[in-house]
């Protein structure tokens, strides 16, 4: 019986202990990964796909750094993630006067 409340004490403590962190430290950086690949995949897409410029030209148009975010290209979509694809975003080329659209 005492083995099963320590453990439930334990169990409450890592739960607090999680809730805390994704609160405080988590979250924004799940925020950020979402705002890093949507922009990326869209800015890529456009740089490929109309401007029609190679990967390693689109990437130098970045200021910050993208050594975190994975672009993946198909024949008309650019698909950047991170965090081994839990975070992702997909733009593809939508026609010639539209360019390159986000797809949900």
């Amino acid at each position: 019986m005492k083995r099963v409340k320590a453990f439930a004490v334990v169990l409450m403590v890592l739960g607090v202990a999680g809730g805390f962190a994704w609160q405080f430290f988590l979250k924004d950086q799940v925020a950020y990964a979402r705002i890093a690949t949507a922009y990326g995949a869209k800015m890529v897409c456009s740089c490929r796909f109309v401007a029609e410029r190679p990967m390693e030209s689109c990437l130098t148009d970045f200021t910050v750094d993208i050594s975190q975010i994975t672009f993946d290209e198909t024949a008309d979509s650019v698909r950047a993630s991170v965090l081994g694809g839990v975070v992702s975003s997909e733009a593809r080329k939508t026609g010639p006067e539209t360019g390159c659209t986000l797809v949900e």
